[in-house]
């Protein structure tokens, strides 16, 4: 299977409940590993939201792409993940008294 094979295949979460569709892929080249795809849930720019998943979360490959995770699941991946990107970039004040 190719790679393009997989763009623009519609998802489905365990509950065969339609996600989206795959729009990218993150790929160690050397290795010639696909280690996660993204998926977007909207077509419209202005309600997008783009859900990364795992290839473990991949059930099976056929005219849809079937995961064995609930999307509920996978947005709060990404809640969670956004959280820690935001507690890094905060800042620390430090208030030195003379």
């Amino acid at each position: 299977m190719k790679v393009s094979d997989f763009f623009g295949r519609r998802v489905l979460d365990k509950k065969a409940n339609e996600i989206g569709k795959v729009v990218d892929m993150v790929i160690k080249p050397k290795e010639g590993i696909i280690t996660s795809m993204i998926i977007s849930t909207s077509d419209f720019g202005l309600t997008r939201k783009d859900l990364e998943i795992e290839t473990d979360d991949i059930e099976e490959v056929g005219d849809y792409l079937l995961l064995n995770v609930e999307k509920e699941e996978l947005e709060a991946r990404v809640e969670a993940v956004q959280k820690k990107e935001i507690q890094k970039k905060e800042k620390v004040r430090l208030d030195i008294k003379k």
